[in-house]
């Protein structure tokens, strides 16, 4: 294996269940790739996968995102926010707890991506500060006008997906010359300005221009990205894994007979081009 490869995934709510089938499939075919970094739902995924716990994997792609707390009413009441993150961790933990001291001491070093409502910057923290409480992995998550931002090292924190969806330009510093991106959507995919309603709402919220602006030009950051990895695709420098086939998932499934088969797919996607990773992860 080579030690300049970074693993790249994608967020996506509940498509991630997709990712999560990628990562089952590299690890049970022993690719421990030395990088990876995560924004929003991609960092929860990732977490079992620097851990090796295939199990928690599938349940966090498939179980978690179906539990009755995770979205809508009951979590904006327990939560104050749409998205029960509280209610997903704990249920996550609760049926496979994780194995904190393998996590700490695997051989894949991992970045988690938040963004800084003070500053307006995104900023990546490495494993070493995971805490207990997972305050990094929820805050990860905590996206816009769903969540409430979280306390971090006392700093007002979320998801990092306002800004950066694909965090390419993070391995890149990362010093990796070598690519695997992970994305929940399909080829062809293009991302749509965000409408004058959640614009004005995002407005309302947060009272804060630069968060608005912010969320205004996302699709042109998430172009730029994309526009970066099939660059590096081009060159022969990234290999990126999606789906390519449509199962009416969308960011918001909680509908485990959906969400299974999609994380089917993910894993027998990979499978599908095992070979072709393996050769992509050798040393030249």
């Amino acid at each position: 294996m080579r030690k300049d490869i970074g693993l790249v995934v994608e967020g996506g709510g509940t498509k991630a269940a997709y990712s999560a089938g990628v990562l089952k499939c590299l690890l049970e075919e022993k690719i421990y790739l030395p990088y990876a970094v995560g924004i929003s739902a991609g960092c929860e995924i990732l977490v079992p996968y620097v851990s090796r716990q295939m199990h928690r994997l599938e349940l966090t792609g498939i179980q978690a995102p179906c539990q009755k707390g995770v979205f809508g009413l009951r979590p904006l009441l327990t939560e104050g926010s749409l998205y029960g993150l509280e209610e997903t961790e704990n249920f996550i933990e609760s049926n496979a707890p994780l194995d904190m001291d393998r996590f700490m001491r695997s051989e894949t070093q991992m970045d988690f991506g938040l963004y800084d409502l003070a500053d307006h910057q995104v900023r990546y923290y490495n494993k070493s500060y995971l805490d207990e409480d997972h305050t990094l992995v929820k805050a990860s998550c905590a996206l816009l006008l769903l969540a409430h931002p979280y306390e971090f090292r006392g700093r007002k924190v979320m998801d990092a997906g306002l800004v950066d969806m694909i965090s390419i330009n993070q391995s890149i510093r990362q010093g990796n010359r070598k690519h695997i991106v992970i994305s929940t959507k399909e080829l062809g995919y293009v991302r749509k300005p965000a409408p004058e309603w959640q614009l004005k709402l995002a407005k309302k919220v947060y009272k804060d221009d630069r968060i608005v602006e912010d969320f205004r030009n996302r699709h042109i950051r998430y172009q730029e990205q994309w526009d970066k990895v099939n660059d590096l695709e081009a060159k022969g420098n990234a290999i990126v894994l999606r789906p390519h086939k449509d199962l009416g998932v969308t960011r918001y499934t909680t509908d485990p007979k959906k969400l299974g088969p999609w994380f089917q797919l993910g894993y027998d996607e990979t499978h599908e081009r095992i070979h072709e990773i393996k050769k992509f992860c050798e040393v030249e």
